[in-house]
């Protein structure tokens, strides 16, 4: 399935505006990860702010992390409010236990 093309040049216009837009920006500089970070990341093919490539970057980066994905899903979360039982199991039992799945994992949607 194509993605959106649009969604990054006018994502604010049809995704609305959120509280985010009017925060303060950071009086800090970027915190900056040199190293192999163990976090467990999820991610949607489709979502239209955090998108697909960036999270593959990602895990690449992290070889202890690992990655979360749900195929086809076209929005920005996928955790709790979307309904999409195995990627909250996995988050579920990551929060739980403080532990990583043993691999990567796809939920379809």
């Amino acid at each position: 399935m194509p993605l959106d093309c649009t969604a990054s040049f006018a994502g604010p216009l049809v995704h609305n505006i959120s509280p985010c837009e009017f925060w303060d920006p950071p009086a800090e500089a970027p915190t900056v990860l040199a190293d192999d970070v163990p976090a467990l990341l999820v991610n949607a093919t489709g979502d239209p702010r955090t998108r697909y490539p960036g999270a593959l970057r990602m895990r690449e980066r992290w070889p202890s992390s690992r990655l979360v994905t749900v195929p086809d899903a076209l929005q920005h979360g996928v955790y709790a409010e979307f309904g999409n039982t195995c990627a909250d199991r996995q988050v579920n039992a990551c929060l739980a236990t403080g532990r990583l799945p043993a691999r990567d994992r796809v939920c379809r949607a």
